[in-house]
């Protein structure tokens, strides 16, 4: 039988402290992608499981454009038995997620997918790659006793949406994108969205002639299905760093990520029109405009720079409501 949310969530709220612990869990959450319509599932994840035998979390959803349907287990906690999921709206826009085992079971070392939540996209227009933001994350041992607890980091909550660049792997053996541009200081954040396939994201070269591929040391990431690898790039100007997947090599899984300098953006103009300008990057551009600094939401929308990609200008007629404002980031384009 199904231990009831409410009493359950009050408990957690008061589990003892525990002393001298190592690293704190990390909760992930993937991205939703969906057409009106439809019925989207979102994966939480744990870097690493180790001793866990409950959690909750909080997501937080636009009402708008979400309507929570659900949650059900992960791979790793349906497969060690004994776990059980619920959830339940707290207010607009928040749902609690908790996860219990019982009798208390904790969770073997490695990454976990721990829970599935399923949202109803009720928008009236395509989402991609929408963040879900997580906040007051709980975790427990076996003992009741509390367990350190991080989120990681999320575009357009940690860092405003645009200065992550999002690359897909997959089951067809390819990162989507494979070519990557960066500013100096931004972030690449690989995602595992395929079903089976274990991927990495491995600095370093491919051979074409023996299909080899040597790794140089500056990063790798572990992409089981549904995990996540973000790396800031503090490369200089002009750096170029080619990448692979390491079960892949041999079948041309590979990509590159080059940085380039700052984009300097100004703003001027007069009543009913605005005129940005910028300089520096890559030499071809795209503009993002939204509501709000984090660039999320569906009213975050994508410019094409007066010209076209090779453009510096952008002639911008649409004006705020009343009360409001926009927000400009000027990015490179892959």
């Amino acid at each position: 039988m199904l231990r009831p949310l409410v009493p359950v969530l009050m408990v957690a709220a008061f589990v003892a402290a525990r002393p001298a612990i190592a690293a704190p869990v990390e909760v992930c959450a993937g991205f939703l992608t969906g057409s009106p319509g439809s019925r989207v599932g979102v994966p939480i994840t744990l870097f690493d499981g180790d001793g866990v035998a409950g959690m909750q979390i909080d997501i937080r959803f636009d009402p708008a454009n979400l309507a929570p349907a659900g949650v059900h287990l992960g791979a790793d906690t349906a497969a060690a038995g004994a776990w059980f999921a619920d959830s339940a709206v707290r207010s607009p826009g928040v749902v609690t997620v908790l996860l219990y085992s019982n009798p208390p079971r904790a969770l073997t070392p490695g990454f976990k997918r721990m829970v599935i939540v399923d949202f109803d996209v009720v928008a009236s227009v395509p989402l991609s790659n929408t963040p879900l933001p997580l906040t007051g994350c709980v975790v427990g041992d076996v003992n009741a006793l509390s367990l350190p607890c991080t989120i990681c980091l999320q575009p357009g909550v940690s860092i405003a949406m645009p200065r992550f660049f999002l690359s897909l792997a997959q089951d067809d053996l390819l990162f989507h994108p494979s070519t990557i541009v960066v500013e100096q200081g931004d972030w690449v954040l690989w995602d595992n969205i395929g079903s089976t396939l274990f991927h990495t994201t491995t600095s370093g070269i491919r051979d074409p002639a023996s299909r080899m591929c040597v790794a140089d040391g500056l990063w790798r990431g572990e992409l089981q299905p549904d995990r996540q690898f973000t790396r800031q790039f503090l490369e200089p100007e002009g750096s170029f760093l080619p990448f692979f997947c390491e079960p892949d090599c041999a079948a041309g899984q590979t990509g590159t990520v080059t940085v380039t300098g700052p984009i300097v953006l100004m703003l001027s103009g007069g009543p009913g029109v605005s005129l940005l300008t910028w300089q520096g990057g890559s030499g071809r551009y795209l503009v993002h405009r939204g509501e709000e600094p984090s660039f999320t939401g569906t009213a975050t929308t994508t410019l094409v720079p007066d010209g076209g990609d090779t453009g510096t200008t952008l002639t911008e007629p649409a004006l705020p409501v009343a009360g409001g404002a926009f927000f400009y980031l000027v990015m490179n384009k892959p």
